[in-house]
């Protein structure tokens, strides 16, 4: 995130009310005022269940809602997304429409996103999909290129 704001971009930091504080100390200790300032952040139950459950379609409007600012000012910016669900009990397909519409939203827009997700909560066939929608993963300390990424050249 750092580097983001020392390349100047603006930062979307979709994260949860329990982490932010410790997030928002660490960064403060290592960014400036007017740095501390280049992050806006959204709240990720907010942003993930806006419409009072797992959505994608409400889910994408509340997205191009938060980016549309960047783009009408043509701000450079990347997102940082902590994705989280309290159960799986969301249907798995959603996940996968979301993933992907998010996956063509990021390649049209060309800017970085960078999602977690706890790798032990999901069962294998989310990990697959993770896998088929992000070029890049993070496992332990290692970027990888995803070999299984598939970018779409239409939403449907």
């Amino acid at each position: 995130m750092q580097g983001g704001i020392l390349a100047g971009d603006c930062i979307l930091l979709i994260e949860n009310d329990r982490l932010y504080p410790f997030i928002y100390n660490h960064l403060k200790a290592l960014l400036t005022t007017d740095q501390m300032k280049m992050i806006h952040r959204i709240n990720n139950f907010d942003f993930y269940y806006s419409s009072g459950s797992y959505h994608p379609p409400a889910i994408l409007a509340y997205f191009n809602k938060s980016v549309q600012p960047y783009l009408d000012n043509k701000l450079s910016f990347r997102s940082w997304a902590h994705v989280e669900w309290s159960t799986m009990e969301d249907p798995l397909h959603l996940i996968e429409d979301f993933e992907r519409i998010v996956d063509h939203a990021v390649n049209k827009l060309s800017f970085p996103l960078i999602c977690a997700y706890k790798g032990e909560r999901m069962p294998e066939y989310l990990q697959t999909i993770l896998m088929e929608t992000h070029p890049y993963v993070l496992m332990e300390d290692d970027l990888i290129t995803s070999e299984r990424y598939r970018p779409l050249t239409d939403v449907e």
